[in-house]
């Protein structure tokens, strides 16, 4: 019986008795008659080429001249975009500077020098009535944050205190609302009041000298203010 080994052996040698009859095969020599019918299509596709490649070549990318007449008009077309996008009004308080846009407004606190980098003081309030429970809380080295609500009623109080170096400028929403400068305590803050006829919500935002603070509720001016007089730090 013939195993797999030696039907392997023989087919293995059959193979290279064929492959051997074409070891040694002459190079074939093509005629000059195909030499030069290649040589026209080549010719052909390489003209091609060039045309197609000038054809679809990117179109040379024009310079400007700064003279004075261009650079004129580019500072007119500048001022005139300004004009027409931005609706922007400003003021100007003892602590705060702000942008007044259509819809919001953009504070910026105006002394920042000599004020600590990191909250040394933590302010809070004490006079937060006993029926209000935390809601929320966020602390870290520059900024403070806690919120307090009254399930009942559905009123809430919200307290932060931030670094000025590290929030140098923060956006109120005004759409519907205005600030009006006050004072607390000797500090000047700004107070915004978004309330309608059927609710309140107000917000107080004031200097203390080191840090800024805010109180945000849905209470009245006078509970809101007069809760801010009571900050304290621990």
């Amino acid at each position: 019986m013939m195993t797999e080994n030696v039907f392997k052996s023989i087919l293995e040698e059959y193979a290279e008795r064929e492959w051997a009859k074409y070891a040694d095969v002459p190079e074939h020599v093509f005629s000059r008659k195909h030499n030069r019918s290649m040589k026209r299509i080549f010719s052909l596709y390489e003209k091609n080429t060039r045309k197609f490649k000038n054809y679809y070549a990117p179109a040379p990318t024009p310079t400007i001249k700064f003279t004075r007449k261009n650079i004129m008009l580019i500072i007119l077309i500048a001022f005139l975009a300004v004009l027409a996008g931005c609706s922007a009004t400003y003021f100007i308080s003892q602590s705060f500077r702000g942008e007044v846009y259509s819809d919001n407004t953009e504070l910026f606190f105006i002394n920042t020098e000599n004020c600590p980098t990191t909250i040394e003081k933590k302010y809070y309030l004490p006079n937060i009535p006993e029926e209000y429970e935390v809601l929320d809380k966020t602390s870290s080295p520059f900024y403070e944050f806690i919120s307090y609500i009254d399930n009942k009623t559905g009123k809430t109080i919200s307290f932060s205190q931030y670094v000025k170096d590290e929030f140098t400028s923060f956006h109120l929403n005004t759409e519907k609302g205005k600030l009006v400068e006050l004072d607390k305590n000797e500090h000047n803050g700004i107070f915004l009041d978004l309330s309608s006829e059927v609710i309140n919500s107000n917000c107080f935002i004031w200097d203390n000298g080191d840090y800024i603070l805010e109180i945000g509720s849905n209470l009245s001016k006078e509970e809101l203010l007069n809760l801010a007089k009571s900050a304290e730090f621990y």
